[in-house]
């Protein structure tokens, strides 16, 4: 969960006081992982997702990609990434306030990797709009943060993505 969390209008504040900001959010949460081990990598089928998500995004033009530390996560960024000739950029999903103000830096549309505990709160700190929960099992959804001033709104996705396709 977040240490720091702050109103949509303080937000919106600091995305209007850092001058112009993507309006765009893709947020997702790591592909499948290993079992254990507290960081583990994908699996040959969280890999095959990481992929699809990279082909599901590809029409995209994205600014940034940012993942979490974990291996995870920067492996499912890091195919986004490497299709659209980006580095993965770090962030801590404890420290908000410093999240917020990376983002408010970029002008065009940006992917955030994090986890099933963490992405929900952090769609519902950039929308104002209350997230449920993730199943522990849900690695398809993917979140659309449109975080304009007047309506922000947001829009849940599913990948067609299915592991079944995976030997």
């Amino acid at each position: 969960m977040f240490s720091h969390r702050c109103s949509i209008v303080a937000t919106l504040l600091c995305f209007w006081a850092l001058g112009a900001s993507a309006n765009t959010f893709y947020l997702v949460r790591h592909a499948e992982k290993q079992p254990g081990g507290a960081d583990p990598v994908l699996t040959e089928c969280g890999q095959a997702r990481a992929q699809a998500l990279a082909a599901y995004l590809a029409e995209v033009k994205l600014d940034a990609v940012y993942s979490t530390a974990y291996q995870r996560t920067q492996q499912t960024a890091a195919a986004v990434a490497t299709s659209q000739q980006l580095k993965v950029s770090l962030y801590d999903p404890r420290d908000t306030q410093t999240l917020l103000q990376q983002l408010a830096v970029h002008s065009q549309p940006v992917l955030i990797v994090g986890h099933s505990n963490t992405v929900p709160p952090l769609v519902t700190l950039l929308s104002g709009i209350a997230m449920a929960p993730l199943d522990e099992q849900d690695y398809s959804m993917v979140y659309r943060v449109d975080s304009s001033a007047q309506n922000p709104q947001v829009t849940l996705l599913r990948q067609a993505f299915s592991c079944d396709s995976v030997k």
